[in-house]
């Protein structure tokens, strides 16, 4: 299937980002192996990666491979600050763009009048940037995302590479089965086991096995491995999910502090999609135990509702249900998803008028939050959290939580 029109598809990825923004701010830490995370690492800088270090490995293990590797909590908020700064100079030289935790999806078709050849775009991009933040970062440039994001995988960190669409054929069928996107380490074990190793060697199965093996999925393999894909840019994606998570400072079976941090992030959350205009009708509730073992529930509500009272008291009734081991807890997260446009406030507890007045306040506070910082206003069960958490004007500073996903 041929793509319907020619594009030109830039991406762009912020190098080691939290670990990066971790040395831009302590110049200290510049040329040293630098590792974000709690339990686990989170980002880790290229001078960690030289010694096998990645995103996921247990921190355990980090420092039996790099015992000099400085490790540090890390500032969600910070590091929002510095994407939404990269992300609003993307917008200046694209008319559409996608963003996500640390990379952009930038559709620069039809501006080579305003901006020049894309190339040329993506190389004084590089260069606003890392003067702005002093952050650099990795693009590619492609006749499609899935191109686009291959192409700055080539030259990390720091690169700039381009395929064309005369160049995607070379580039694609020497590369291993797991660069390509939507292959997960389930679906390479499977391909592995029957041979397939590269990109190549995909295209020898038919979309009629393809989808045997891996559903709805095997269909965009087929294409994806023929150099296909025709997803958009879309400048305002709504969010399969929304989660909020951490890890404790310490582990602790505390329940006030256990359930002040879940109304916490139940706030960060729903002000979140508040923010999207999008209302959730599930709401899951994670836990981590202090020995490694994990406890997730979810449920639905009756309404869909951005009202961090609705949410919050299913939260609590999932809380109660899951923490139940005599076992210190590591961490604790609230995922919201299962989207509908929000059409306010429509919570079960309460009558038409009060949820309308709720949902007033509910705003007012958003906008308070946007103004002075959302840290300025804690209310209810996350009051126990203060004298045991560092604050700033963002809230609460905790160890790497999870951003919008």
């Amino acid at each position: 299937m041929a793509e319907p029109a020619p594009r030109t598809i830039l991406h762009v990825d912020i190098d080691a980002f939290f670990a990066a923004i971790e040395q831009q701010r302590d110049p200290r830490l510049r040329g040293r192996p630098v590792i974000v995370g709690a339990g686990v690492i989170a980002s880790c800088s290229y001078e960690a990666r030289r010694f096998g270090l990645h995103a996921g490995m247990t921190l355990s293990e980090a420092r039996r491979l790099c015992p000099d590797a400085v490790i540090l909590d890390g500032h969600a908020q910070v590091y929002r600050c510095f994407a939404e700064d990269i992300f609003e100079r993307c917008r200046r030289v694209a008319p559409e763009v996608e963003t996500y935790l640390d990379e952009a999806y930038c559709d620069l078709t039809g501006t080579e009048r305003l901006h020049g050849d894309a190339a040329q775009a993506a190389r004084a991009l590089k260069a606003d940037i890392v003067a702005a933040t002093g952050l650099t970062v990795t693009c590619g440039i492609g006749p499609n995302r899935m191109l686009a994001k291959l192409a700055g995988k080539t030259v990390k960190p720091d690169g700039l590479a381009r395929v064309s669409p005369g160049e995607a054929e070379g580039f694609l069928v020497g590369r291993p089965i797991e660069q390509l996107t939507g292959v997960g380490r389930a679906h390479a074990r499977t391909l592995r086991s029957m041979n397939v190793r590269t990109i190549g060697e995909l295209r020898a199965l038919s979309i009629e096995a393809l989808e045997r093996l891996f559903g709805l999925n095997g269909r965009r393999l087929h294409e994806r491995c023929r150099g296909h894909d025709t997803a958009p840019v879309l400048a305002r994606e709504v969010p399969t999910s929304i989660s909020r998570e951490t890890s404790f400072h310490q582990h602790t079976a505390d329940r006030t502090e256990i359930e002040g941090m879940l109304e916490y992030l139940v706030g960060r959350a729903c002000r979140t999609a508040r923010e999207l205009s999008i209302a959730p009708r599930t709401v899951a509730v994670r836990l981590r135990y202090a020995d490694g073992e994990f406890a997730e529930q979810a449920r639905s509500l009756r309404l869909p509702s951005d009202a961090d009272p609705v949410v919050l008291e299913l939260a609590r009734v999932l809380l109660a249900r899951l923490f139940t081991r005599r076992v210190a807890l590591h961490g604790a997260g609230i995922v919201l998803s299962n989207f509908t446009p929000a059409g306010g406030d429509q919570g079960s507890l309460f009558d038409e008028r009060e949820a309308g007045r709720r949902g007033a306040l509910l705003r007012a506070f958003d906008d308070v939050r946007s103004a002075y910082g959302h840290g300025v206003l804690v209310s209810g069960r996350a009051l126990h959290l203060r004298g045991r958490l560092e604050e700033d004007r963002h809230g609460f500073v905790l160890r790497t939580p999870s951003l919008t996903k």
